[in-house]
């Protein structure tokens, strides 16, 4: 996993998703999507049911930080940077 600068934590989450539920690779486009319309260094904090893998190769080719954690039940907490490039 990617390390995301100590300024993603310190911001609030512009955004939230509940990916929960959905089917692959729903949870991934939506989240991508989201990332795009978001300004350069928002944050966006988004929960999946399994560790998104795949989804960690796309968000470092766009260079946008994050840091992903499993929770209590068993999901995935992912908060992401958006790149400022």
């Amino acid at each position: 996993m990617a390390a995301c600068p100590s300024t993603a934590f310190g911001i609030a989450p512009t955004q939230s998703l509940d990916n929960r539920g959905l089917p692959p690779p729903e949870p991934m486009l939506r989240t991508l999507e989201a990332m795009e319309k978001l300004p350069p260094g928002a944050v966006l904090e988004v929960l999946v049911d399994r560790e998104p893998l795949i989804l960690y190769g796309e968000l470092k080719t766009r260079g946008h930080a994050f840091r992903a954690d499993k929770q209590d039940d068993a999901c995935f907490r992912v908060v992401i940077q958006r790149s400022v490039h």
